[in-house]
């Protein structure tokens, strides 16, 4: 009986362990891997720098983000293409976002907690492939 117990016991909190620690894959990105992914691209990067200087995205430099309920984003130009990242403070918030600016966001790719504003295609590559 007691060997019954103990098999149980340990089935439990097995279980209980796999439950717990599952996380989705979405979780784990951030505003630093999204930038580091489009400055490794190699296409042509553009915040308004001046030509001296390597074209990167430049972390400060922010759309208006607050206006469509964000709490983060950054600015680059991609070719001639611009390109606006958000970041929101869950997937919940994107989903009510994307409802309240129908249709205007309603297109836009989404990752977790973060939605991509542009019309270029290497852009949306780029930001469907960041892990």
């Amino acid at each position: 009986m007691k060997k019954f117990w103990s098999g149980l016991l340990i089935v439990c909190l097995l279980l209980v362990f796999s439950g717990c620690s599952s996380s989705n894959e979405t979780d784990d990105l951030t505003m630093d891997k999204f930038i580091e992914a489009f400055n490794n691209s190699g296409e042509d990067i553009s915040s308004g720098m001046s030509s001296d200087e390597k074209d990167f995205v430049d972390k400060e430099k922010k759309p208006m983000y607050q206006m469509i309920g964000a709490k983060d984003g950054v600015i680059f130009d991609i070719g001639k293409d611009v390109v606006k990242l958000y970041e929101y403070e869950s997937n919940a918030k994107i989903k009510k976002a994307v409802k309240s600016f129908d249709p205007l966001m309603e297109d836009w790719p989404i990752r977790g907690k973060f939605i991509l504003e542009t019309h270029n295609e290497k852009a949306i590559e780029i930001f469907n492939n960041v892990k």
